[in-house]
């Protein structure tokens, strides 16, 4: 049974009645406090959210946009600093945090020099040189993956794989991805997965804090993944985030999802290039059709003109328009031949003796038909022939 005599509050009450304790409480109204920063985010709108941490414990910070006007570096992982400001209350989520108004550097932490110090010596030994990074190949028939066998990373990266390319072949190499455990276990499974002869690995993990993320930042792991004779593709905490394995990789992606973008071809764009590749072809196909119609048509058209059948016909034609023409010709001639031949025929009738005779002329000849037409031809005795108009009559000289 409920004691009617317990007054009975709500959330939001006791948080803000302990955010008033925070806020009346003078040695929390301003302070300075020491520590490494962690889980360094910088948010679209211009805060910094961070948690300074140091070997007990850990409390959550954040800078709003409007204080960073004084902040004159980019705060980052590692880093110790010395943080001034209130510690509130964020009601919403019942957590009392530190709001920070000034932010100053006091040196670089521990984890922080460890990775500069080994990012320096690898990078001097060429472990980073850009001209070694080898590129990903566009279609990878085996994508070998290096995380967490329960990594929400992994499902990322399957649940890509499966809408780009469903026939892509997925080979997980499990792994630890956090703690001291963590490089050799990830060293042990790069060697196991080389032996499946993968087209490009994929090693991934989630978001996490510094200290999360600093197993890969162990020289094992770097040295192993330059060996890699595999292409290698690092997909380690946040686009925020970086590592040596990002560093040395041959390519570093921001999130686990965008790893299997880029290792996974994506089915869909070929099926496009597919049938663009098909448009493509029919159209050229068709062009080289036209033209070897044309070609054709042409072709026949010249065979038809220098068929027998056609050279034939053309001397037929040609036959004809001789012989027409021969006729013409011809006619001309016979023609003018006719004319000519009464012409003639005139003209010899016009110059005919016998025509000669019908004006009162005759013609007189020898008994061997000569003419006579001087009188020295003539001979006393001399038999002779005179043609008149309408005969002849034989008569004998007697007197010459």
């Amino acid at each position: 049974m409920t004691n009617t005599n317990i007054k009975i509050y709500t959330v939001s009450q006791v948080n803000s009645y302990i955010k008033r304790i925070f806020e009346t409480n003078t040695a929390l109204r301003y302070i300075s406090i020491n520590g490494e920063v962690s889980n360094c985010k910088y948010s679209d709108a211009g805060h910094i959210y961070f948690t300074l941490k140091d070997k007990g414990g850990q409390l959550a910070c954040a800078m709003f946009a409007g204080r960073r006007a004084g902040l004159s570096f980019v705060l980052k992982d590692g880093m110790s600093v010395i943080v001034s400001g209130p510690i509130g209350v964020y009601e919403r989520d019942g957590k009392y945090m530190m709001y920070a108004d000034r932010i100053e550097q006091e040196g670089l932490g521990a984890l922080y020099e460890e990775f500069e110090r080994l990012k320096a010596k690898l990078s001097e030994e060429g472990f980073f040189d850009p001209e070694k990074k080898k590129p990903i190949p566009q279609f990878s028939k085996k994508i070998g993956i290096i995380t967490a066998r329960t990594a929400a990373a992994l499902q990322d990266i399957l649940r890509i794989s499966r809408s780009r390319n469903p026939y892509a072949e997925l080979v997980l190499s499990p792994a630890t991805v956090q703690g001291a455990d963590a490089p050799e276990s990830v060293c042990r499974a790069l060697k196991r997965l080389i032996g499946e002869k993968p087209d490009v690995i994929i090693i991934a993990r989630g978001g996490g804090s510094y200290e999360d993320l600093f197993c890969f930042n162990d020289e094992r792991i770097v040295r192993a993944v330059a060996d890699c004779k595999v292409p290698v593709i690092s997909a380690i905490g946040h686009e925020t985030d970086t590592t040596l394995i990002d560093l040395v990789a041959d390519v570093r992606v921001p999130t686990p999802t965008a790893a299997a973008q880029l290792a996974v071809f994506d089915l869909s764009q070929f099926d496009e290039a597919l049938e663009d590749e098909k448009i493509r072809f029919f159209r050229i196909m068709n062009d080289r059709i036209t033209i070897v119609r044309h070609k054709n048509e042409a072709l026949k058209a010249k065979v038809a003109a220098h068929a027998p059948s056609r050279m034939i016909d053309n001397m037929h034609i040609r036959l004809d328009s001789v012989k027409t023409r021969l006729e013409q010709l011809f006619a001309a001639h016979r023609n003018a031949t006719h004319m000519r031949l009464e012409r003639d025929t005139e003209l010899m009738k016009a110059r005919s003796p016998l025509n000669m005779l019908e004006k009162g002329f005759s013609y007189v000849t020898d008994e061997k038909g000569k003419n006579l037409s001087r009188v020295d031809q003539f001979k006393t005795g001399q038999n002779i022939s005179l043609r008149v108009s309408d005969g002849t009559v034989n008569a004998t000289v007697t007197e010459q």
